[in-house]
């Protein structure tokens, strides 16, 4: 398989002087299309701040970040926001979806800021992202009136609306029991073998055990895995 993802040498510092945090240090990495990688670590170890960088919503201070052989260090900020929007899902642990939407007008938002999609099809896309996550009844439901775990696939609906190949996921699992946690790693690994790179951040060694390939970080360094 072809590399989707090469990171060389990414480091990220936060503060100056005596308040200095190098939140990564030396990462190399390389993420294969179509592969499901698990990022382990501790709490403070870097591997939201990696994923962050991963996904374009954060900028490595030092290193190079290629995403499909063009390297995006550099880029400006609307530059990136373009890429996010039309190659990565982002899935999170808290799911932020907007309370006062109902479900398939949380799932059609990115569509607003693709231009490439017509406004005409944001509603017969939203509705089949939720019909992939089975969810196809609840489309006027609004976030409190859905489980933790319907929110949370209204959250993978939400970004797989674009059709990305790159879906990223921030302890997906983190606020669900262990049934409904099974069922969302089910669902993602099923994108997964559809051909979508799957990478998410897990404190669950039994979730990371799922996944084909997984690195561990400690203290912003790789420690297990390449």
């Amino acid at each position: 398989m072809d590399s989707l993802i090469k990171l060389n040498n990414i480091g990220r510092t936060f503060g100056q002087g005596a308040g200095k945090l190098d939140a990564l240090s030396d990462i190399s990495l390389e993420v294969a299309d179509g592969e499901s990688l698990a990022i382990e670590g501790t709490s403070g170890s870097g591997k939201s701040t990696l994923l962050s960088i991963i996904g374009l919503l954060d900028q490595e201070t030092s290193g190079e970040y290629f995403l499909r052989a063009h390297q995006v260090t550099g880029l400006t900020a609307k530059q990136k926001s373009v890429l996010r929007n039309r190659h990565i899902g982002w899935i999170f642990q808290n799911f932020n979806l907007i309370n006062d939407m109902t479900a398939i007008e949380n799932v059609a938002l990115p569509l607003r800021y693709d231009s490439s999609v017509p406004s005409a099809e944001y509603v017969e896309r939203a509705a089949n992202a939720l019909e992939r996550v089975g969810l196809s009844a609840k489309m006027k439901s609004r976030p409190n009136e859905l489980s933790g775990g319907q929110q949370q696939r209204v959250a993978i609906a939400r970004a797989l609306v674009n059709k990305p190949s790159l879906l990223l996921a921030d302890e997906p699992t983190g606020n669900l029991d262990s049934k409904t946690s099974g069922s969302i790693v089910d669902l993602l690994l099923e994108l997964q073998s559809e051909g979508t790179t799957v990478i998410l951040v897990t404190h669950d060694a039994a979730v990371a055990g799922r996944c084909q390939r997984k690195i561990r970080l400690e203290d912003g360094r790789l420690v297990d895995g390449n």
